[in-house]
């Protein structure tokens, strides 16, 4: 018997070995890979797809030869890029089609940010998202941004100021939300569940370039008020070597855009959905007319929500809840008087709640989008999801009508403060 064991055990082992020591006939050495690190979707004159590829290179710095690459000589090799595009039918068409022109296999497992054009957005982009999720190489953690410029151009624009890598710039571009609130991040699995649900509905961040502001002087004229970031992508000037703007973020109905919303829409959508870490804020000056104070503002506690869904009337409550911390003093306010500090506390709720209001008011009679979530609270009334089915939720969330209740607290202690 126990000769049998040894024979089978001998046995084991040696296939163990033999699968261990045997070489992939498949695989390929990093030397022979084109690591793309961004992908742009456009849609061409003939409504067929554009695809662009940019590829991280390495070289000499003084090499200017790749599609991409800085003119100045003492650029670092580690910022250069290489761009290849294509018109084709579809995403996989199109790879192949590069694959065949290019003398490495084409890797996605690096990609870090995948720039939909507006254009694109607007006609319908399932087929691609269908694509792209199924792929087994792209992460699902690469950050999905619509550009108002083609995905292309806004691609070839990219200049990394700070960092030395290319794919470094792609993953902290869109992290400035943590700090400004003023953008927001959306990857592609999420991006794709939130197209599946029947609760919200997809967005996405917005990107442009300085010098395609000029083209979105109709957008600006429906801006009354440009503090706060309350404009999107291009159209403010900046004066920097990298023209890339992320600021706001866009609605989806369905696969498709139906609108675009400003940085402090993006900053409201952040207190509602209890992201915002900090930002600061420029309310209305309660002491000074056509003047502005500046706040640090910070979350007390999460929002309450509350949805009334007895009538085809959704009536949606929220309780906001606020810490404001003062970033200017004026000597001649005395920020120890409880009167005044209430006078403060007055002025950044009144603006605040006005602030959300809007921006709700747009999610829903503008764009019928609930970007929000609010579908997640709403169908805790349905005892079924047949019921929830019924009520039809997405559909009926331009009927909404909103309450918002905001408090704020006036912290005395990083500014406001007598010495």
């Amino acid at each position: 018997m126990k000769t049998v064991f040894k024979k089978i055990f001998f046995i084991i082992l040696l296939f163990i070995i033999l699968i261990t020591s045997s070489g992939c006939t498949h695989s390929f050495g990093v030397e022979e890979l084109a690591y793309v690190i961004a992908i742009g979707l456009d849609t061409s004159e003939d409504d067929d797809l554009e695809l662009t590829l940019q590829f991280a290179t390495s070289g000499n710095s003084s090499d200017s030869s790749g599609e991409g690459s800085s003119s100045s000589g003492s650029s670092k090799q580690s910022t250069k890029s290489t761009i290849s595009s294509v018109k084709c039918k579809t995403i996989d068409s199109g790879i192949t089609l590069i694959n065949s022109h290019i003398s490495k296999k084409i890797n996605l497992s690096h990609c870090k940010e995948i720039i939909i054009s507006e254009d694109l957005a607007k006609k319908g982009i399932i087929n691609y998202l269908d694509t792209l999720v199924t792929n087994p190489e792209l992460s699902n953690s690469a950050e999905i941004v619509v550009s108002k410029c083609t995905a292309k151009k806004y691609i070839e624009k990219v200049n990394p100021v700070f960092e030395g890598l290319l794919s470094e710039y792609y993953s902290a571009s869109l992290k400035t939300n943590t700090y400004t609130a003023y953008s927001t991040n959306m990857n592609l699995s999420t991006f794709y569940c939130l197209l599946k649900d029947s609760y919200f509905e997809p967005y996405a961040s917005l990107g442009n370039i300085t010098e395609d502001a000029d083209s979105n002087s109709s957008s600006n004229s429906q801006i009354t008020d440009s503090i706060n970031g309350n404009y999107i992508a291009g159209n403010y000037d900046i004066d920097d070597k990298n023209p890339i703007q992320t600021i706001g973020f866009v609605a989806f109905k369905d696969d498709k855009l139906v609108g675009e919303f400003t940085g402090l829409d993006c900053v409201c959508f952040s207190i509602i959905n209890n992201t915002l870490e900090e930002c600061n804020l420029s309310i209305p000056h309660p002491f000074y007319e056509n003047k502005y104070m500046d706040l640090y503002v910070t979350s007390s506690k999460k929002t309450k929500c509350k949805i009334d869904t007895s009538s085809d009337y959704p009536i949606i409550h929220l309780d906001i809840y606020l810490t404001g911390f003062g970033q200017s003093v004026d000597e001649a306010i005395s920020y120890g008087d409880e009167e005044n500090i209430e006078k403060i506390k007055q002025s950044a709720e009144n603006y605040t709640q006005q602030s959300i209001l809007n921006f709700l008011n747009k999610t829903s009679t503008e764009y019928n989008s609930d970007i929000c979530g609010f579908g997640r609270y709403a169908v805790k009334n349905c005892l079924t999801m047949e019921q929830w089915a019924d009520y039809n939720w997405l559909d009926n969330y331009k009927n909404v009508v909103f309450d918002v209740n905001v408090s704020f607290n006036i912290k005395a202690g990083r500014v406001f403060s007598e010495t």
